[in-house]
């Protein structure tokens, strides 16, 4: 009985299986690829996505760099073209302010000289108009004398030729005596070069003339106010070197030459340089003579008067 059974079961399943179609399994497998390649492509596509994402991500953040490095480099740019504009200006108002500064100090050194020349003129005409007020003085006096005595015209006509001798005699001298620029770059009274000249410069009587004989080995000698000592000589370049010594203050006059106005200020004396000229110089002394101011008035009276 159970044998049957088994082998009617068997014969079921048997005809189960025969009456299967072959479409019927070929159907089942193409919908298991289909399913498959579904799957595989939207896991490829979920992938894809991702992928995407994150390269639009990065893309965002290197967008984002570049424009802050952009950003940051126009600052840069910016600040330095300021820092350009600003040293090309300040570059500017140096100049101008050199040219400015250059062009006040020629203007002040001009005026300096043209005040130092006038006021050499106006010295040197002084001196030539007060000349020029004694010849006239003088003559005025002689020609303003009328008398009827034949001896007394005689003795005013003996004196006009004596006062033209004396006068021609005086020019003749005077012209050998010269001016020259002393080394403080004041220009100096009359020059003289010998013993013959220092007389007339005395007997004009414009300036006191101290003559002196200075040795290089008797250190400080009084030579008017003043004290002078000889240093150094030079004879065959007729060159020296001396210390003058005013108001407690020494001054060293370097190398200077025979008939140089060495010139120096004594300001409790005179508002006008001394003058020291050296004549002669030997292996051990030198000769010459000091000239120094009439009028003692010290500068800063001089000063405080002008004010």
């Amino acid at each position: 009985m159970i044998e049957d059974n088994e082998n009617h079961t068997y014969s079921s399943q048997a005809t189960s299986v025969r009456t299967t179609s072959p479409w019927t399994v070929v159907l089942g497998a193409g919908v298991i690829i289909l399913g498959g390649v579904a799957f595989y492509e939207s896991s490829r596509t979920d992938t894809i996505k991702k992928e995407l994402t994150a390269a639009q991500q990065e893309n965002a953040a290197v967008q984002s760099n570049l424009t802050t490095s952009y950003g940051e480099l126009q600052k840069s740019f910016s600040s330095l073209k300021d820092e350009l504009d600003q040293a090309r200006e300040e570059a500017g108002k140096n100049l101008a302010k050199s040219q400015s500064v250059a062009a006040r100090h020629a203007d002040q050194l001009a005026a300096k000289i043209e005040q130092k020349r006038s006021a050499d003129e106006q010295q040197l005409s002084a001196e030539l108009n007060q000349v020029k007020a004694s010849t006239d003085e003088a003559s005025a006096k002689l020609t303003g004398i009328t008398t009827d005595v034949g001896d007394v015209k005689n003795d005013v006509g003996t004196v006009k030729n004596d006062v033209a001798s004396v006068r021609s005699t005086t020019d003749k001298n005077t012209a050998d005596l010269q001016r020259a620029l002393g080394d403080m770059g004041v220009m100096s009274g009359l020059i003289a070069t010998n013993g013959v000249d220092i007389k007339v410069l005395r007997a004009l009587g414009d300036r006191n003339i101290y003559e002196f004989t200075l040795t290089r080995s008797h250190g400080m000698e009084k030579v008017g106010d003043i004290q002078v000592a000889l240093n150094k000589t030079d004879s065959k370049r007729n060159r020296f070197t001396v210390d003058i010594l005013t108001d407690d203050k020494k001054v060293e006059k370097k190398d200077k030459s025979i008939n140089e106005p060495v010139q120096f200020y004594v300001p409790s004396k005179a508002k006008q340089p001394y003058e020291l000229v050296v004549n002669e110089v030997s292996k051990t002394t030198v000769k010459g003579y000091l000239a120094t101011p009439k009028v003692t008035v010290s500068r800063n009276e001089a000063a405080l008067t002008n004010q």
